[in-house]
């Protein structure tokens, strides 16, 4: 039993590295240990089995440390709240410790030019369990009761579902276009950065529920938006304009990829939008070209898919 929990473990590490590298995140450390600085931890060292530093380019002068924790079982989701406590915990403390760890400090001495560090953790909770039912648990976790005492940031949790939406969606974008960045929005937080198009994935994109990527092309860059959520009028209205909204300067065509579209039914909705949230007060010289599919690809989107 303890060889299968140790090939379990190992599997699920090879998965996550697969990720990790998916993201764009590469030169990364695997399976270091950091010694434990709290008591109340009640260990020796933390597990880390994956660390990524970076420089962020959505907040200016700042030296990004992405902790990862793997945790892979062969069976499906069971006692959702009690195992995921204990795995957010487990993480929470981890990056309690690395913050004081001489790895960070050997690591990030090599950066140069920030003015800040921030450690943020990624826990990917995953199984082997192939029924999709069972995949999002984010609704069980969502109201779980975490120890105040816990010292962390932000910590992104990633189930099966989420999981699922990474691989198949990034999976589509790249086979589809070889070459393609991760788009980074100025903000106030990164007003003095000139970069926007980078080919790491910044760790907030992980949970967030769009992701944009750019791709160069002949006529400029193409602006594409992957969502994890279902095509509607309302969510294309929404997604629509966001596009608009972050690359007017650089793009004037769109592909916007859904978790589910149907072309025979939801086809006649794409006009209509982009006829009703564009008016001639707009400041637009080109027209715009929208395509709208889906990363999930069946008989019933191929029309879209060129």
């Amino acid at each position: 039993m303890g060889e299968f929990s140790k090939y379990v473990g190992e599997v699920g590490e090879d998965i996550v590295n697969d990720f990790l590298t998916l993201f764009g995140w590469r030169n990364m450390c695997n399976n270091k240990k950091v010694d434990c600085c709290v008591s109340t931890h009640e260990k020796i060292t933390h597990g880390v089995d994956a660390l990524y530093v970076y420089d962020s380019l959505l907040q200016k002068q700042t030296l990004v440390s992405v902790v990862v924790s793997a945790k892979y079982s062969a069976s499906s989701y069971t006692s959702v709240k009690s195992t995921f406590r204990d795995h957010f915990k487990d993480i929470a403390n981890t990056i309690e410790c690395y913050n004081k760890s001489q790895l960070k400090r050997n690591i990030t001495k090599n950066f140069k030019g920030s003015s800040r560090k921030e450690d943020i953790g990624v826990l990917f909770y995953l199984n082997n369990d192939e029924n999709e039912e069972k995949d999002n648990i984010k609704g069980t976790i969502a109201n779980t009761r975490i120890d105040s005492a816990l010292k962390f940031n932000t910590i992104h949790v990633i189930d099966n579902a989420r999981a699922k939406f990474l691989f198949e969606s990034l999976n589509f974008i790249r086979k589809k276009y070889k070459d393609c960045d991760f788009f980074c929005n100025n903000t106030t937080l990164n007003i003095a950065s000139s970069k926007t198009h980078t080919k790491i994935m910044p760790v907030e994109y992980i949970t967030s529920p769009i992701i944009p990527i750019s791709v160069a092309s002949e006529n400029g860059r193409r602006f594409i938006l992957l969502c994890d959520f279902d095509f509607s009028k309302e969510s294309l209205i929404l997604v629509f304009n966001l596009a608009r909204k972050l690359c007017s300067d650089f793009s004037s065509h769109y592909e916007i990829y859904f978790k589910q579209y149907n072309a025979l039914t939801d086809d006649p909705i794409i006009d209509e939008v982009k006829m009703s949230q564009i008016n001639e007060d707009d400041d637009i010289i080109e027209s715009i070209d929208v395509q709208i599919s889906s990363y999930n690809s069946n008989f019933r989107n191929i029309k879209n898919e060129k």
